[in-house]
């Protein structure tokens, strides 16, 4: 299938270069005459260009119509999105066809939605942890596996780590013990102190015989510098590109990138959050101190998320590690048996269905008294807006946790476009103030919690390669909603009065972000 769709794409760019290339007789014999008669004093050669162009015009135009007609047919479930690439279309003509072939739909996506076939239940639906389960968990449980394949991990152990330090403090002491293997996997890991750090312990686990798998998302890690994945590769580290950028041809994935944060050790401890590596996420950057939140998993979810990282594997190598080659455990250590955590690792992107989405749709719409998000960036889509609206107009308390400032200009004004609505619906918002938040948690009641890498936006949600667990426990609900009223602390709350008092300029720039707000 991955062969018969690169075989479209090409055919499609060389129709694209031959109908370019169809124009340049025209140019010629428009040059040629334009000259000559601007010689005798006949017309010039613009209009010479002009009169040969003319004959063009249908062709280019009919082109232009099939275009069109294809981007409404493909694009018809996002009038957003639609209306964007119109306008791209029409505004930027000939580039406006380059950019839609490289960031247009994913059509493997559409592909495997209409060949899907849900199965009738959960299979372990007999369970302990499913029949002491409400029926909203049991619901949750049964989306997430029914469009995502995501099983239920009963027995696990999750701790919370709520910033850079006590993250990567958590991480490489884990790395450095090691003994079997190392999955990981990151959208950007940059080449400073905390990466050349990580990339000497992976270095020297691998020097000790530890079998060390990378993978670095191409844009995401774009000037990671040769030198240090050298030196990594050198001492058998096996680094790879996850859809990497090159223009010998042009690439249509080139808009679906890998933003997982995965590591993965010998099949008893796993990490996965918010946090990318580099300096900036200890608080070292120009926005100052960084609030994230990662987790730490033991038990049967490390096994989930090494599948994760294993499916992305063979995306980039084609290889499919034999199961005695993905080493994994119950995370028991023939040791006491780990508590009843029950919890689901999700992924999304490259599959039938927006399966976060799904979750985070659910976990709005079937709140009974409360629904607390925090996120860095709040470009969630109508759905999903319109249902947290509904929700605090039900008497629901729903809350927003998002930054002040932000690192992304279009993502923070896109954002900020939302504000003004949901306060009017009664949804409380907050702005973090102490630097920047780039956690991606949601707590619903005190049943479902989670945590992850997908932000609320629509590159997370409908775009990107993401991962989320979603834990089913009253005291991880209690420590991250804990940590979110520690939050406010460091935050101050939106008035509708105040806040319809911004200025023009401010406006302006929500005007601008909301445009471009179905892509960023």
């Amino acid at each position: 299938m991955r062969h018969r769709e690169s075989l479209w794409k090409k055919f499609l760019t060389v129709a694209l270069f031959a109908f370019a290339l169809g124009l340049l007789p025209y140019f010629w014999r428009a040059g040629f005459v334009g000259t000559r008669e601007a010689a005798t004093g006949g017309y010039g050669g613009v209009a010479s260009y002009a009169k040969a162009m003319s004959r063009y015009i249908p062709h280019l135009l009919t082109a232009y119509v099939a275009c069109i007609a294809a981007l409404v047919f493909m694009e018809g479930r996002n009038p957003d999105r639609t209306i964007l690439w119109l306008m791209t279309l029409v505004f930027i003509p000939v580039i406006g066809i380059v950019l839609y072939i490289l960031l247009g739909p994913d059509f493997k996506r559409m592909k495997m939605r209409r060949m899907f076939r849900p199965t009738r239940s959960h299979p372990r639906s007999e369970t302990l942890a499913w029949r002491q389960a409400s029926d909203r968990v049991r619901k949750a449980a049964t989306l997430a596996f029914r469009s995502s394949n995501a099983h239920l991990c009963e027995r696990n152990e999750v701790g919370l780590l709520v910033d850079g330090t006590e993250a990567f403090g958590a991480i490489k002491r884990e790395l450095e013990r090691a003994k079997r293997y190392i999955n990981i996997e990151y959208y950007i890991f940059r080449d400073d102190a905390l990466g050349q750090e990580i990339a000497r312990i992976l270095r020297e686990r691998s020097a000790a015989g530890v079998r060390v798998r990378m993978l670095l998302d191409g844009v995401g890690s774009w000037k990671l510098g040769r030198a240090l994945i050298g030196a990594m590769q050198r001492d058998g580290v096996d680094v790879r590109t996850f859809m990497p950028v090159s223009f010998p041809f042009l690439r249509s994935r080139l808009n679906f990138r890998n933003h997982r944060k995965i590591i993965a050790i010998d099949g008893a401890v796993a990490f996965t959050g918010g946090l990318n590596v580099g300096l900036d996420y200890l608080g070292e950057g120009p926005l100052g101190h960084w609030r994230d939140t990662h987790a730490v998993f033991r038990g049967e979810a490390v096994r989930a998320l090494d599948a994760v990282f294993l499916s992305d594997w063979e995306i980039v190598t084609g290889e499919n590690p034999a199961p005695d080659d993905a080493e994994s455990s119950d995370g028991c250590g023939g040791g006491a048996p780990l508590p009843v955590v029950p919890l689901q690792i999700v992924p999304s992107g490259g599959s039938a269905w927006r399966s976060i989405r799904q979750m985070y749709f659910m976990m709005i719409t079937e709140a009974q008294w409360r629904i607390w998000i925090t996120t860095p960036y709040l470009i969630p889509g109508d759905e999903i807006l319109e249902a947290l609206k509904i929700a605090s107009l039900s008497g629901v308390d729903v809350r927003l946790l998002i930054p002040k400032t932000s690192d992304h200009f279009l993502s923070h004004w896109a954002g900020f476009s939302n504000v003004e609505d949901l306060l009017r619906a009664g949804v409380r918002i907050w702005l973090y103030e102490k630097g920047f938040v780039h956690a991606k948690t949601l707590v619903m009641d005190g049943e479902i919690a989670s945590v992850g890498t997908a932000n609320l936006d629509n590159r997370s949600l409908d775009i990107n390669f993401e991962v989320q667990a979603f834990i089913y426990d009253e005291k991880i609900c209690e420590s991250m909603s804990e940590q979110f009223v520690k939050d406010l602390a460091d935050s101050t709350e939106c008035s509708l009065s105040e806040w319809e008092k911004r200025g023009v300029a401010h406006k302006i720039l929500e005007s601008v972000g909301r445009l471009w707000s179905s892509q960023v």
